[in-house]
């Protein structure tokens, strides 16, 4: 991956990953009904929305770190966003098992964890 390339994909995964986690932060309950959550879950418990928070702050977190880590030091930064991600993954997979999220949840997840991999795995073969 180009110089170029990876500021790009920097830029692009790091903004995304600050606008997803601040829509999270300010509507916590939309946005666990909109990843799957079931509706009565999402209205009536209580520690939903700090939950959800907590993972907002860690997204734009995350965010902006990528956007302002540059290419030669991003390395861990890849490394640390990939393993968040994964857990992220067994937690909602953990979820979905014990009927708590609907189905594109689970899927959603699989799907961002295989593109974060297939980023990582591209970004550490330079």
């Amino acid at each position: 991956m180009s110089s170029h390339d990876w500021d790009v994909t920097r830029r692009a995964v790091g903004s995304l990953s600050v606008w997803i986690g601040t829509v999270a932060l300010f509507a916590p309950r939309w946005t666990a009904r909109t990843l799957g959550v079931r509706t009565d879950a999402a209205q009536g418990d209580v520690a939903l929305p700090l939950l959800v928070r907590l993972g907002a702050a860690r997204n734009i977190a995350m965010g902006a770190a990528l956007l302002v880590t540059p290419a030669p030091q991003a390395r861990r930064t890849t490394e640390v966003t990939l393993l968040l991600t994964a857990l992220d993954a067994a937690a909602v997979w953990t979820s979905r098992a014990e009927g708590d999220v609907a189905r594109r949840s689970a899927v959603l997840s699989g799907v961002v964890l295989g593109l974060a991999s297939y980023g990582a795995a591209r970004w550490h073969r330079r």
